[in-house]
């Protein structure tokens, strides 16, 4: 089994169709207004619409589920991913997949998943800016994560590139990474996705098992 790969903060359509390739899973399209990937609705179904093979991701940081669902459904995202503080149980019951995002280095063992049981979980780096800051995150705590909650899916994100991908699936044994600064290009303003990082991280994802 190869590990999935999500290329997260897609901004643009041309982006979203550059990460239709073998070794990439998912995209993730952000709604929060608080990040620099952000992007309306409008702009979320031209993404998804460009990325018909791949999973559509919906990043939402304490959104009200009743909006999350509108957009979903408005973009036609495959599925959201609720990052933030509020408890995310309403979320999950909305009826579309989900991952269940953990920032906080709480001890895995007292973890206890939600229900509906999510598509994955992902472990991310604790930023106050929920994600795409380049931040790594614990690896050893991951790996316990990985170990606790199997064999639920467990995703590695924070500070992910193709310098260190290989490194991270070696150390934590996650079933994917998700990449967002790891993958862009260093001087656009919204930022826009690296063909050469996509395809060196597509490569060691299609390369390496879990």
């Amino acid at each position: 089994m190869t590990v999935g790969l999500k290329i997260c903060g897609v901004t643009d359509p041309d982006d979203a169709r550059l990460c239709a390739q073998p070794g990439v899973s998912a995209i993730g399209i952000n709604f929060w207004s608080g990040s620099k990937r952000v992007v309306d609705p409008v702009q979320g179904r031209a993404i998804a619409q460009a990325a018909p093979s791949l999973l559509r991701v919906g990043v939402f940081v304490d959104e009200a589920p009743a909006v999350v669902a509108e957009i979903a459904t408005q973009v036609g995202l495959d599925a959201i991913q609720p990052h933030g503080d509020a408890d995310p149980r309403p979320y999950a019951a909305l009826g579309f997949p989900w991952i269940w995002v953990i920032r906080t280095p709480i001890d895995p063992n007292a973890l206890v998943v939600p229900e509906p049981v999510p598509q994955w979980v992902l472990v991310d780096a604790p930023t106050p800016h929920f994600g795409g800051q380049g931040v790594v995150a614990d690896w050893g705590w991951a790996a316990r994560v990985v170990a606790a909650l199997a064999p639920l899916p467990v995703w590695l994100a924070g500070g992910l590139s193709p310098d260190n991908a290989a490194a991270s699936i070696e150390a934590v044994g996650p079933a994917g990474l998700d990449v967002a600064s790891g993958a862009e290009l260093a001087t656009t303003s919204p930022p826009r996705k690296d063909p050469d990082a996509v395809a060196a991280l597509a490569a060691i994802c299609l390369r390496l098992k879990a």
